[in-house]
């Protein structure tokens, strides 16, 4: 169906990109160099084949949540995981700056990644949908995708800003390194937004806010969590992207990079989208 193919185009994607840097690898170095680009392409290869969700839980820095601390979100994710019949997932939390949930998938392995403000203002039954939401995803057979297109977008932000900490290790300069932050925004983030809509796009999430319509229940209490979250006009105006951005260029790597994947398009947007309406 569709949604094979997208993920087939997706996966497509990677191992081009796999074979056009093992071209150039090919073309450009000899000796050790060629050795050393060969590795570590082939672990990138391993990465993409096998780790995608451990390779952005790292760039998240994520931690796993222990069912002491967070009873609630276990017993949560537990009750929704039976009731959608896939397997037991996961959880973790990250410190971000945007209210974010996301679903990892990986062959038969299932993660639950959620930020650690929006972990601490939803109670049981908001856990509960927002597992339910992230879930369903794995059940309709849409978290795969996601994953590796996240994967894909956290890869070249990460391998980005390790690039720009090399220069600015050489040149020590600290207006150098805040002008190698901006233009590293200027030139990579446009592409990776333009990747991600055309891998994903907006029929990504049509397609689950309609799965979403056909449980009522959880949709409404989805709509409730909505309500504690910032608009989208609060999150993607122009002036304030740009005001997080530049507060993040005065901040660790870990935190760009995670500013990279937050800023992606999500199903909050499409799912409250009224409520931003509604205040504008």
């Amino acid at each position: 169906n569709i949604w094979t193919l997208s993920l087939m185009r997706v996966t497509f994607f990677l191992f081009l990109l796999c074979f056009l840097v093992g071209s150039i690898l090919w073309a450009s170095f000899s000796g050790t160099l060629l050795l050393l680009g060969i590795g570590i392409l082939l672990v990138f290869i391993v990465i993409s084949v096998g780790y995608t969700d451990t390779a952005i839980l790292f760039i998240l820095g994520a931690r796993e949540v222990r069912s002491a601390d967070e009873a609630e979100f276990h017993s949560a994710s537990t009750q929704e995981a039976y009731k959608l019949a896939v397997l037991r997932p996961r959880l973790y939390y990250y410190n971000g700056s945007l209210e974010r949930a996301f679903v990892l998938q990986n062959k038969k392995s299932i993660s639950l990644v959620m930020s650690k403000e929006l972990l601490e203002i939803c109670n049981k039954d908001e856990l509960a949908a927002i597992c339910f939401d992230l879930l369903i995803q794995v059940k309709k057979n849409l978290a795969v995708k996601r994953t590796k297109v996240m994967f894909v977008v956290g890869m070249t932000s990460w391998i980005s800003h390790a690039l720009v900490d090399v220069l600015t290790k050489i040149i020590p300069i600290n207006e150098f390194s805040k002008a190698m932050n901006w233009l590293m925004y200027f030139l990579v983030h446009p592409w990776l937004d333009l990747f991600f809509k055309f891998s994903m796009g907006e029929s990504y999430f049509k397609k689950l806010a309609s799965v979403l319509k056909e449980y009522p229940h959880e949709n409404e209490t989805l709509q409730k969590v909505g309500a504690k979250l910032r608009t989208n006009n609060e999150i993607y105006s122009f002036s304030s992207r740009k005001l997080i951005q530049f507060s993040s260029i005065h901040k660790s790597r870990h935190y760009q990079n995670i500013i990279t994947l937050e800023f992606l398009p999500h199903e909050w947007d499409l799912i409250f989208m009224s409520k931003m309406e509604l205040r504008d």
